[in-house]
C-alpha cells in the first residue's frame, strides 16, 4: 500500500509551464539535479530564478515518483538566521563568512561604540533591519554582489578602523564604527531584493545615500536625539560616504571621519573585487580587465 510523504526541499525554479491542467514547476536542487513539482494552483506566486523552500508530498513506491506543492517559501523571506545561511551557502558560496558570524562580529563592533548617542542610534538600525542587513547583498554586480555580500563589506571596513584610528590619533573610533556599520543600510531599500537584484525605483530616484541619512534621522528622532551634533555628523558621513558628486556623494567629505569613510569604502570595494579576479589567474599572468579599478589589467606574481 503506497504512502503519501511530507517533506521540505530546497531549490532554484528553472522554468514554470502548465500542461494536463496544471501547473509544473522545474527546480534545480543543490546537487545540481533537477525535479518537477506540480500543483493546481494556477496562481502559484512562485517566480523562475529564485531559491525557495519548498513542502511537497510524493507517493512513496511509485516508480517516477511524482512531487506536488503544498507550500513555497522564498528563502529571503525566512526569519530565522541560520537557515537562511545553510541553504543559500549550498547554491553559493562566494561569501567567505557564515551569516551567523558575520552578525555576531559587527554587534561586537556596535558595543565597542562608547558614545551614546551613535551607539543607540547604529545598534538600534541594524537590529530594526537586522534581517535585510545580514542577508542584502553590497551591489547589483560590481562589489560583493553575492549573499552577505553587505554585512561582508561592513564587516570588511571595521577590520581597518583600528588600524587607521591608532595611525591617525585625532579620529575619533566612535564615528568611525558607527559610520562604517550604517554607511550602506540604504541598500535594503535601493535595491530589488536578495536575488536577482536590480535598482528599486528608490534606489533611483534617491540612492543608498539619502535613504541612509534619512533613517538615521527617523532612528535620532525616535530616540529623542535629533538635536544631538553627533546625529549631524553621523548623517554627513552617510551623505558623503562616496566622495565626490560625481561618485554620487551628496556633499563632500568635511569631517575627517567622514574623509576615512570614504577610503575606507573605496579601498575595500576595489580590493575584494581585486582578490576575487586574482582568484580565477594563473600565476605570472594578467587579470581580465577590472571594472571598478578603472579597467585596468593587475599582473599577479608568485
Amino acid at each position: 500500500m503506497s504512502e503519501i510523504i511530507k517533506k521540505f526541499i530546497y531549490g532554484r525554479v528553472k522554468g514554470i509551464n502548465t500542461s494536463d491542467n496544471m501547473l509544473n514547476i522545474t527546480i534545480e536542487q543543490d546537487d545540481n539535479s533537477i525535479m518537477n513539482l506540480k500543483t493546481n494552483d494556477k496562481n502559484c506566486s512562485v517566480l523562475q530564478g529564485y531559491i525557495y523552500k519548498f513542502e511537497v508530498a510524493q507517493n512513496d513506491n511509485s516508480e517516477r515518483p511524482v512531487a506536488y506543492l503544498l507550500n513555497a517559501t522564498k528563502i529571503s523571506d525566512l526569519t530565522d538566521l541560520e537557515e537562511v545561511n545553510d541553504i543559500y551557502r549550498r547554491f553559493d558560496k562566494r561569501n567567505p563568512l557564515p551569516l551567523s558570524n558575520l552578525l555576531e562580529s559587527i554587534y561586537s563592533y556596535i558595543e565597542k561604540i562608547d558614545n551614546k548617542v551613535l551607539h543607540d542610534i547604529t545598534k538600534g538600525l541594524i537590529k530594526k533591519y537586522e534581517n535585510d542587513f545580514f542577508i542584502y547583498p553590497a551591489a547589483t554586480k560590481l562589489h560583493h554582489a553575492y549573499v552577505g555580500g553587505l554585512a561582508y563589506h561592513t564587516y570588511g571596513m571595521l577590520q581597518l578602523v583600528d588600524t587607521f584610528a591608532n595611525n591617525y590619533s585625532y579620529l575619533n573610533k566612535d564615528y568611525l564604527y558607527s559610520g562604517v556599520i550604517l554607511h550602506d543600510l540604504g541598500k535594503i531599500i535601493e535595491f530589488t531584493g536578495v536575488e536577482n537584484t536590480e535598482y528599486a525605483l528608490e534606489g533611483q530616484l534617491l540612492g543608498h545615500l539619502v535613504i541612509g541619512s534619512y533613517f538615521v534621522k527617523d532612528m535620532a528622532h525616535e530616540l529623542g536625539y535629533e538635536d544631538k551634533e553627533e546625529t549631524l555628523l553621523l548623517e554627513h558621513m552617510i551623505l558623503s560616504h562616496h566622495g565626490q558628486p560625481n561618485f554620487g556623494a551628496a556633499k563632500r567629505p568635511q569631517t575627517a571621519e567622514a574623509l576615512v569613510l570614504w577610503y575606507l569604502d573605496t579601498m575595500d570595494s576595489k580590493l575584494r573585487v581585486l582578490g576575487e579576479q586574482f582568484e580565477h589567474t594563473e600565476d605570472n599572468s594578467f587579470t581580465d580587465m577590472i571594472g571598478v579599478l578603472d579597467k585596468v589589467k593587475f599582473y599577479k606574481h608568485k
